[in-house]
Parts: C-alpha cells; sequence; structure tokens
C-alpha cells in the first residue's frame, strides 16, 4: 500500500494532466480497491505496450509492462518505458544499484538527512553528528533494512518491550526508537559491500522471490527480450541510485539467475534468512512454488 499512496497527490497536483496506472494493482497485506489506494476516478489503465498504445507522449516514449502472477491472489506488475531522444530506460522495481555514497537528494533535503542521521545512530539516544562518514553510515544501514527487512549478517532484532522502554522525546523523531542493535562496523560494512559490488546492478531479494514463482520466470524473459531491442545507454531506476550506465545486455544479466535455474544472490546468505523463512513459513500459502529452489546467498563474517 505504502509504494501507491503518493499517486493519488501527484494526479491531483497536476490535475489537467493525463494520469495512468498499470492495470492490475495489488496491495499487500490486504489487497484494497484502487479508490482506497487514493488512485483519483480519472485514472487510465496503462496499455501493456506501446505497440497497443494511442500514440501519446509525441512519439518520445516506447513501454512494456511486466505482468506476473507469483500466487494464487496476487499479482505484480512493473513497466519499463524508453525516452529514445536520450537512450535512457526508466524502471520501477526490477533493478536497483547502490554505492557508499547516498544519493544528493538525500542530503540536500533536511528531513532526508535527518533519516540518515537517525540510522547512524548506535545507541537509542545518540545524537550523531553530522559528517560524511555518519552520512555514509545511515545510508549503508538504510539499504540493507530497506532490502532484507532483518540483515541479521550486520544486526541483531529486539522486537520485544526493551526498546519501547528506551522512548523519550529524541530531536531527530520516533522517540529514539531503535528495535535493533548493529553488531560492528566490519559486519555492517561487509553486508553493504556484498550487497552493493560496487554498484553493480541486482535486484530486491524480495523481488527475485516473486519473479521465480510459478510461470513468473518464463514472463519475466518474455519481457527482457522486448526491453532488449531498445538502444538505451542509461537506466534510471525509482529507486537507490541512478542514473546508472547500462545497455540491454548488462539490462538482461541482472535477470540471469532465471535461466541458470538456481534462486542465488551474492548477498550474505543471513541477510536473505528472514525473507526465506517467510516464504517457506507464514507466507508460503500466498506463492506458488518456485522451481529455482529457495533463495541463497554467499557466506559472509567469521
Amino acid at each position: 500500500v505504502e509504494h501507491k499512496v503518493l499517486a493519488g497527490p501527484f494526479a491531483r497536483a497536476f490535475p489537467d494532466a493525463e494520469f495512468y496506472a498499470t492495470d492490475r494493482q495489488y496491495s499487500f497485506p490486504l489487497n484494497l480497491p484502487d479508490s482506497f489506494l487514493g488512485l483519483p476516478p480519472w485514472t487510465r489503465p496503462l496499455p501493456e505496450s506501446g505497440a497497443a498504445s494511442d500514440g501519446s507522449w509525441g512519439g518520445e516514449f516506447d513501454h512494456e509492462v511486466l505482468t506476473v502472477k507469483p500466487g494464487p491472489g496476487s499479482m505484480y506488475q512493473d513497466a519499463a518505458f524508453f525516452h529514445g531522444p536520450s537512450g535512457t530506460l526508466l524502471i520501477c522495481d526490477a533493478l536497483f544499484a547502490a554505492t557508499e555514497e547516498p544519493p544528493p537528494i538525500l542530503t540536500e533535503e533536511p528531513e532526508y538527512l535527518r533519516a540518515l542521521l537517525f540510522h547512524a545512530r548506535d545507541t537509542p539516544q545518540e545524537i550523531v553528528e553530522d559528517t560524511p562518514e555518519a552520512r555514509r553510515r545511515g545510508w549503508r544501514r538504510i539499504v540493507l533494512l530497506f532490502n532484507f527487512f532483518f540483515p541479521t549478517s550486520a544486526a541483531v532484532a529486539d522486537l520485544g518491550v526493551g526498546p519501547l522502554l528506551n522512548l523519550r522525546p529524541y530531536e531527530l523523531g520516533w522517540g529514539g526508537w531503535m528495535p535493533f542493535r548493529w553488531k560492528s562496523r566490519e559486519a555492517e560494512e561487509e553486508a553493504f559491500n556484498k550487497y552493493s559490488a560496487g554498484g553493480s546492478p541486482t535486484m530486491l531479494p524480495i523481488i527475485q522471490i516473486i519473479l521465480s514463482r510459478g510461470g513468473s520466470g518464463e514472463d519475466t524473459l518474455r519481457w527482457v527480450e522486448k526491453v532488449k531491442r531498445w538502444s538505451f545507454k542509461r537506466i534510471v531506476p525509482a529507486h537507490l541510485d541512478a542514473p546508472l550506465a547500462m545497455g540491454p545486455e548488462e539490462f538482461a544479466e541482472t535477470f540471469a539467475f532465471i535461466k541458470k535455474g538456481r534462486n542465488e544472490v551474492r548477498f550474505c546468505d543471513q541477510d536473505v534468512a528472514f525473507l526465506r523463512a517467510a516464504e517457506e513459513g507464514p507466507l508460503s500459502f500466498s506463492v506458488y512454488k518456485s522451481s529455482l529452489g529457495v533463495l541463497r546467498g554467499q557466506p559472509c563474517g567469521p
């Protein structure tokens, strides 16, 4: 749901613009109607392909929509847009990259800078000095939490009442809530470096799980082949670093795990353990079985 709440306000801020959304919106944990997600009544369904569109966007854009069904009641969609004049591919969730330096927008906006310093803390009430290293530390931790929820190679979760007992007024927000502790700088740097691989493209582990379920892999590869026909030289994902200097072959390589038939990632195996346990345990009812096996990472730490 949180991925969609900004769409409605954005559409209402530009009432004279045509507003499109992919046609099979799905929200988790509750699959709510589009109106509950804030999508305005004038929302138009995005055609599955630029070849089926009405020639909108002045002929400058082409697009292909990925639609997969990872489970009995769920859908996942992504949309790739190719801007011909600039040779740029726009993508939503199917591909990411991150380097050690936080994106400029996070250091230019006060609210985002507060978030970097909030996550740079080692103790709940710590006031972190605003330094380049503190910003990088906060960014590393945000990336690890964003990708893995519980990056257990680098952090120890505490979901009991202990963190709540430490709450009191705190200038960076949330009462200083900290339901985990970081093991060491060395452990978190190793986990981040495994994820980042020097800024090489990858995908969210939860997205890889989705794309490996049922017939999703075959549908994804067909979409990848359609996207590869465009002559792009850079990719702008919706999250993390951008732009990325990548062409069609590098884009396709991100999805090579499907052809290899193995659900492997370059990340620390401990970091994907929570997602693996969830997909094989409490959430197993909601997804089809994968022919690629469960998500497996690489050994990290001692």
